[in-house]
């Protein structure tokens, strides 16, 4: 987890609390690789979803 953590520091990004969890049980077996693909897709598709929200009420 600390390797996953000062990398992203190195490259100079900041890891959010929810990938870091998520990678911590991925890595402990408590999150199977199918669940995670569907938490990403999801968290994905909220970023999305926000964005389009935010430039179509800027617009």
């Amino acid at each position: 987890m600390a390797l996953i953590q000062k990398s992203h520091e190195l490259e100079g990004k900041q890891v959010a609390p929810d990938a870091l969890d998520r990678a911590r049980r991925i890595l402990s077996g408590s999150l199977s690789a199918t669940d995670a693909e569907t938490e990403l897709a999801d968290a994905l598709l909220r970023i999305s979803l926000r964005e389009k929200l935010n430039r179509d009420g800027s617009a």
